[in-house]
């Protein structure tokens, strides 16, 4: 009997914000795969281990996946065929990631080549930091017939709500063509983490935050 693969989405940092279904799956499975640093389980395990203390008593199977583009496809290949070598035991897999699976998610890269295998896979939804950051500042997204787009490292002189995600590295150049449009902005570093910090107003931000920063644009 072949295993199922579930992703699952653990939020973007306060393990209170995992759903039901997500505790659930996590329980049930027989095996917690996770992004790791090294041979150690990331950050994506450690929030979940905060809500479901008995993850630490299952196997688990840490993948490495470079941040540079070089050697993306090798390690990708690789970490589906470790993740099929458990599904072929029959093992439940779920595989946590940050925020949701959907949205700039390592699972994305390595699905397609599980599911060519003929191995079910099931997606359960995390809350995205930008929800949770846009709670945080109580700032509505959208209202009525408005827009929003969601963007990485890039602004757009958009007409409606823009979420600007990967924002630290190019924050300085991102708060100019900021002002020059006459727009306001919204910086959360770290949402949902011991350590975030919120800044409302481009003069109350710094020139450059580290990698778990948004912007909000209104």
């Amino acid at each position: 009997m072949k295993g199922k693969l579930t992703a699952v989405g653990v939020g973007p940092g306060d393990p209170e914000l995992l759903t039901l279904k997500a505790v659930k799956a996590i329980r049930s499975a027989d095996v917690i795969i996770c992004p790791a640093k090294g041979n150690s389980p990331g950050l994506a395990y450690k929030i979940a281990e905060e809500a479901v203390p008995e993850i630490s008593f299952k196997e688990i199977l840490p993948l490495c996946f470079p941040m540079e583009k070089n050697g993306t496809e090798q390690a990708h290949r690789e970490a589906a065929e470790a993740i099929i070598s458990r599904l072929q035991e029959g093992k439940s897999a779920a595989f946590l990631t940050l925020g949701d699976p959907g949205l700039y998610s390592t699972f994305s890269f390595i699905s397609g080549m599980i599911a060519e295998n003929g191995f079910e896979i099931s997606v359960i939804s995390g809350v995205t930091s930008f929800c949770a950051a846009a709670a945080k500042l109580l700032l509505p997204l959208a209202g009525g017939s408005g827009s929003v787009l969601i963007s990485s490292g890039v602004f757009t002189d958009f007409p409606g709500t823009e979420v600007i995600m990967k924002a630290g590295s190019c924050l300085k150049t991102l708060k100019e063509q900021i002002r020059e449009s006459g727009k306001t902005a919204y910086l959360a570093e770290n949402c949902g983490m011991a350590d975030e910090k919120l800044y409302s107003g481009i003069d109350a931000m710094p020139d450059e935050t580290g990698y778990f920063s948004l912007l909000i644009v209104k």
